[in-house]
């Protein structure tokens, strides 16, 4: 089967005014509600941005997805979306606003069609979002990050709304994507969406933790969940000297980086941490609901305030941490308001056991620390930045991921 992005089509010229485009009474040309309208504005973006370059080759594949494969519809008719910009979060209503959806769906918005594993309304913010459509910036920085070519059997981990396997089955071919969901109603979804916009990537239903070892081996792994913990189907379902592009999560959904693993005959995989990004957690790796910090901790300051690390962690010590104590979550950091003044506060928790502290850090005073459970995590943080101090701030690209099949481990390269 020949795959849509090896197909050329010729561009025809256009008149200053295309059939379709309105005129608004002001006599301003207003962008028409269609794919073909609105898709060379979001392929501007991107290339503005820097995510594509329309004289690199890999790029002009892209460009040409972006023209062919309709992003609109793999968009409910009623969603939430989360701007990359200053613009506000909100509903969207296709039939209410038409303006308003289509602007976001073909702009550089994250948007959200699932919270709560379908038992909450979208526009309940107090409910994680389970399903969306990743904003177009990072998710062309993940196709691109895949270096694909023809001969290319790719494995997709989280179907999402199907927009991704779409751009995919352009470029390789139907028959060349198997894409797989956890969610049997969101998996059914993407899959009238691919059949509307003209694609039929195999769509499978199950944890995408275990890959799919009746379709392996695979060319490619594209996930678009966050992990923490890299599962080692993925290594095995993938060829050697091949790879798994992945979102890594080391702090669950808050951020994470864009690594790319390369695949060893030896049963390993090794990888680079590029970009940074943030993306829902695959399911059996969602950040878990702690109990409440307790009371009978020990009691101790500190000349380290904890804004000081925190500061540096997208400076490479987000790695440093991840290797010195890959057990420690830094569960949230900032002001909070105790009725008073309020104070900066640091929390953390240990992945791995009932380990907890609290750093607090007060105008003119050494900083308080509070911890408890069967882990010190205050002293593991604090070691593990002096430690990233020594080693002179290496940065992000100085640190290395391997994995094997019992383990994982962040190192410095």
């Amino acid at each position: 089967m020949r795959a849509k992005g090896e197909m050329r089509a010729q561009q025809t010229g256009q008149g200053p005014l295309c059939p379709g485009v309105q005129v608004q009474a002001e006599g301003k040309v207003a962008v028409p509600n269609t794919h073909e309208g609105r898709a060379p504005d979001l392929a501007s973006y991107l290339t503005a941005a820097g995510v594509l370059d329309p004289e690199d080759r890999d790029s002009q594949f892209w460009l040409k997805a972006l023209d062919e494969v309709p992003r609109h519809p793999f968009v409910p008719i009623r969603a939430w979306m989360e701007p990359q910009d200053d613009r506000p979060a909100g509903l969207i209503d296709r039939d209410a606003d038409p303006d308003a959806w289509w602007g976001a769906v073909y702009s550089n918005c994250a948007i959200i069609t699932q919270r709560g594993d379908g038992r909450a309304q979208l526009d309940d913010e107090s409910v994680h979002p389970t399903s969306s459509i990743s904003c177009p910036h990072v998710a062309v920085e993940f196709l691109r990050l895949l270096d694909l070519a023809p001969h290319h059997h790719v494995l997709e981990i989280g179907t999402g709304t199907g927009w991704t396997a779409a751009m995919l089955s352009w470029r390789l071919g139907d028959d060349q994507v198997t894409t797989i969901d956890v969610d049997e109603s969101v998996a059914a979804a993407a899959g009238e969406s691919l059949k509307e916009a003209g694609f039929a990537p195999l769509v499978l239903v199950g944890d995408g933790a275990l890959g799919a070892a009746d379709r392996a081996p695979f060319d490619r792994v594209h996930v678009t969940c966050g992990v923490r913990d890299i599962p080692y189907s993925w290594v095995q379902q993938t060829r050697p000297g091949d790879c798994i592009v992945v979102p890594w999560m080391p702090m669950p959904g808050q951020w994470g980086y864009q690594l790319r693993l390369d695949v060893l005959n030896d049963g390993t995989a090794v990888g680079s941490f590029l970009g940074g990004c943030g993306f829902m957690m695959l399911r059996s790796q969602r950040r878990p609901v702690w109990p409440p910090y307790g009371d009978r901790g020990s009691k101790s300051t500190t000349r380290l305030d904890p804004r000081t690390p925190w500061a540096a962690m997208d400076r490479g010590f987000a790695l440093a941490l991840a290797a010195h104590s890959p057990h420690l979550v830094i569960a949230t950091a900032g002001w909070e308001d105790d009725g008073d003044d309020g104070a900066w506060v640091m929390r953390l928790r240990d992945l791995r056991g009932d380990g907890w502290a609290i750093a607090i850090a007060l105008p003119g005073e050494d900083t308080h620390i509070a911890q408890g459970g069967d882990r010190q995590l205050w002293h593991d943080l604090e070691g593990a930045y002096m430690d990233w101090l020594r080693a002179g701030r290496p940065g992000r690209d100085a640190y290395r991921m391997l994995v094997t099949p019992g383990w994982q481990d962040v190192r410095l390269a």
